[in-house]
Formats: structure tokens, sequence, C-alpha cells
């Protein structure tokens, strides 16, 4: 059975442009009011417009998720104005190209610090207001990446904070779901968002960058896209949103075959090195 979004409130942090951004009009269109949350207001005032555009409510909050005191000031106020809190998605977080060796360490604490201690401090403190939302959803969203599942070269630091996120996200189904609460990880693909080129900005290796921020196109999907499929699984839930098949199965194979996952990331670091 279906499950009705209609005046249900969803808070998306990371809402200001991608994935976060296409989620909200998504669940706008799906009924859903929305809590848009980032650090750059005026791009999440330009979301909010088209939220309310479709005849929804929209909160925006600037919201830094390596903050405590952000995070916990933006339940506090989509409760006040609200009065509910049905799904909290946890979507702030960025990538960075360089290898774990030249990488330097503080670089590999503050990738950990937004994508994987942003998302818990978003589940830990939704978790109270979901649990005291009579008739809510009680659903948390993570939105992990299909780079949990391998370790791409030139992209560990950020594979590493992906994994991290699908491991809380595995456990917290398990400790939750007696309570009645959802957890999905969503696994998205390459995306026609900004995250590639603020990859590239945050990387310390900027040629590296170059060589490999490209998804092939065969695997690049739109927000949107993936905003659908998101929308579909607040409706009937899932464990794990999956948008492209086609990475599920070349994930599962890489899997199942760790020799052969090793030959292909080898070739593909030999390709970007000759690039």
């Amino acid at each position: 059975m279906l499950r009705n979004l209609t005046n249900k409130l969803i808070i998306i942090t990371g809402a200001s442009s991608g994935i976060g951004a296409a989620t909200g009009l998504a669940c706008a269109r799906a009924g859903m009011d929305v809590v848009l949350a980032a650090r750059r207001v005026d791009k999440l005032e330009a979301v909010a417009e088209k939220v309310r555009g479709l005849g929804r409510r929209a909160l925006v909050v600037a919201c830094d998720v390596t903050v405590d005191g952000d995070v916990a000031g933006l339940f506090e106020r989509a409760w006040a104005e609200f009065g509910r809190v049905d799904v909290a998605f946890a979507n702030a977080g960025y990538g960075l190209f360089g290898s774990v060796m030249e990488t330097d360490l503080q670089t590999h604490r503050d990738i950990f610090e937004t994508n994987y201690y942003g998302t818990l401090r978003t589940l830990r403190e939704a978790v109270p207001y979901l649990q005291k939302t009579d008739g809510g959803l009680k659903h948390l969203l993570i939105c992990s990446s299909v780079a949990s599942e391998i370790g791409v070269p030139q992209f560990g630091a950020y594979c590493a904070t992906k994994a991290a996120q699908d491991s809380i996200a595995g456990a917290m189904r398990a400790e939750l779901a007696d309570e009645g609460i959802v957890v999905s990880s969503v696994h998205p693909v390459g995306t026609t968002t900004e995250f590639g080129q603020q990859a590239r900005e945050f990387s310390p290796d900027k040629r590296a960058a170059e060589r490999g921020s490209n998804t092939p196109k065969a695997l690049t999907q739109t927000a949107e896209h993936v905003a659908d499929r998101i929308v579909r699984c607040l409706r009937r839930p899932r464990p794990e949103v999956w948008p492209s098949p086609m990475a599920r199965l070349a994930v599962a194979a890489a899997t199942a075959s760790p020799r052969f996952a090793a030959w292909v990331m080898r070739r593909h670091m030999r390709k970007i090195s000759s690039d």
C-alpha cells in the first residue's frame, strides 16, 4: 500500500542545488511541505520560491552541517513552524579528487566532518522529532553513492565517507525498526549537477580532478531522475534506492568478484594517469 505524502514535511540538507534542490521540488509536487537547509541562502530562496509556486509551504534555514548548533537549530525551527517532522534527508556533502597518500590528513578529516559527521548530526537530531510526530512517515534518508561499494582510485577519501554513511544506514535500519522508523540509503551514480565542479574546487590535486571527474555518459543521470526515485521510496519504503540499475549490477559484480574489481580499478588508474 502506497503511503500518502500530502501535507507531510521533509527536511533536506544540502538543498541549495543538485539532488537536494531537485528532491525538494519533487516532494512539493507530491504534496509535501519542505524545509530547505544549506549555507547558500540565496540559492535556497530560489528553490523555495519554486516550491511555493507548486502550492506548498517552504522554510529556508541557513545551516552548516559541521556545526552542532546549526543542525539543532534547523530542527527546532522546522518544529516551531510546522509542528511535525516526517522525513529528514541527510544530503549535504561534497567530493574531492586526489590519491589517498598525497591528500593531507586535514583534508581527509574535513570531508569526513561534512559527509559523515554532518550526516550523523542530522540523523541524531531528526530521530526525536520523528518519534513525537503523530501519524508521521518516520523516514530517514541518507544520500550515499554508488561509490559506497567500491574504492575508486583518486577518489578514495570520498568513497570512504560514502561507505561510512552506508554502514550507519544499515545499522540504524535495524536499531530503529521496532520504533517504526524507516532508514533508506540513496546510491546515485554521476549526476548532471554542480558536484563535479565543486569536487574540483575542493581537490588538492587539480590535474587528477580534471582527469578523473568525468562520469561516462551511459552512467550519468539528472538530479530530477534521482529525486523521482526518492519520492517513490517515500511512497513505498525500501532499504536502498539505486537510481541506475546498470550501476547496481556493475557494483554487484564487483562485490562478487574482488579480483575482477581490482583489475578494473587498476585499468582505470592507468587510464587517468596517462591522460
